[in-house]
């Protein structure tokens, strides 16, 4: 009789206890609909946008390299100042080619023979024209050789010259170990020192780079996108240039160039791009600062629009989401999207301004928002 009393009594303790148990869930589930956080729509432009990576460059730049090989005896410039078309870069001290050096005394040699030859020539016409014996044609036309043969020897000492050291006599300021700017702009890189072998340009060479000159108040984003955007893109379109080192700084650009061939890269295929810079006044912008350019693809008028995170998708992948009819009662409403710019999307259909929607998992930004 006691054990049964005893088991009696355990029943209704369990029975009470499950009891309490759906009782707190109700109360519970009662409680949470009372605290779900909710959010209304908002009018705002929707904008679709492209973002490229990139860098600020100069739109022309210009590398100014010799036309005859040597050594660099003088850099006559600084990184950083501005030089004038003709203004001297540097100084090249030739170093002489043995063979070009010997041919050049040779001809010397072969020129001071033939001109002892005229000499003779010259002095036998002249008293035989003084004496009456030949005509003043003859004796003008041994004179001309005389002369002739003068000047072929100067011109030989002039090569050997400019063989043995690259310049020669009154032609200083056209000799080329002066190195000379070829455009107006700002000094932007001197990769050589003084004592360095430079090679010069020529059909077979690229030539070494003595200086890099550009014009720094021309300067062009390059950068690359998508495939997908690039389809979307079209030359003249408004860009905003973002400078990691002038952030607080609003800098338009125009869509110049877009390329014709993309590259793959990491699996993706990535096509180039370049746009004009708009420079704002006092803006001091340097080449090679990292950049993002922002495109806008599409965009909606002032529009009715919510966050994606209020979004909800049925089995069907129908956009819906729960809106308030009472104090913690929601009815699901099924609406129409539009344009999405990864964080706002436009609403078509379903909803208006004033209604409140149920925000699932809120974060704690957006409890805090919502005090």
């Amino acid at each position: 009789m006691k054990k049964k009393t005893i088991k009696i009594i355990l029943i209704i303790i369990f029975i009470l206890l499950f009891l309490y148990c759906i009782g707190y869930v109700v109360r519970s589930n009662a409680n949470n609909s009372d605290t779900f956080t909710t959010e209304s729509p908002v009018m705002m432009v929707v904008q679709q946008k492209s973002i490229a990576t990139g860098k600020i460059n100069p739109k022309e730049k210009i590398d100014i390299k010799p036309n005859i090989s040597g050594i660099i005896k003088q850099i006559h410039v600084k990184e950083g100042e501005e030089v004038k078309i003709g203004q001297l870069i540097a100084t090249i001290k030739v170093v002489p080619v043995v063979s070009n050096v010997n041919a050049a005394m040779q001809s010397i040699n072969s020129a001071k023979i033939t001109l002892n030859n005229q000499i003779r020539q010259f002095n036998r016409q002249k008293l035989l024209y003084n004496q009456g014996v030949i005509s003043k044609q003859d004796y003008e036309t041994a004179e001309t050789d005389y002369k002739m043969a003068q000047q072929t020897l100067k011109q030989a000492q002039k090569e050997y010259d400019i063989a043995k050291t690259g310049v020669t006599s009154g032609l200083e300021d056209l000799a080329s170990i002066q190195i000379r700017s070829t455009a107006n702009g700002l000094v932007l890189d001197i990769p050589v020192e003084v004592g360095d072998q430079v090679i010069e340009a020529n059909t077979f060479n690229a030539g070494t780079t003595i200086a890099s000159v550009a014009d720094v108040n021309k300067m062009i984003f390059e950068g690359k996108v998508d495939e997908a955007d690039a389809g979307k893109m079209h030359e003249g379109m408004s860009m905003k240039i973002v400078i990691g080192a002038l952030q607080d700084k609003n800098i338009n650009g125009i869509l110049t160039f877009i390329s014709p061939q993309g590259k793959e890269e990491n699996g993706a295929v990535k096509y180039e791009i370049k746009a004009d810079i708009i420079i704002p006044s006092g803006v001091d912008i340097r080449a090679g600062y990292s950049a993002n350019a922002e495109v806008i693809l599409k965009q909606t008028p002032k529009t009715l629009a919510i966050r994606e995170a209020l979004v909800q998708y049925d089995e069907n992948d129908k956009p819906f989401v729960e809106i308030e009819e009472a104090k913690g009662k929601f009815k699901k409403v099924n609406i129409q999207l539009g344009l999405s710019d990864g964080l706002y999307v436009q609403v078509l259909k379903g909803l208006n301004k004033n209604d409140k929607i149920k925000l699932w998992n809120p974060t704690d930004a957006d409890k805090e928002a919502k005090k």
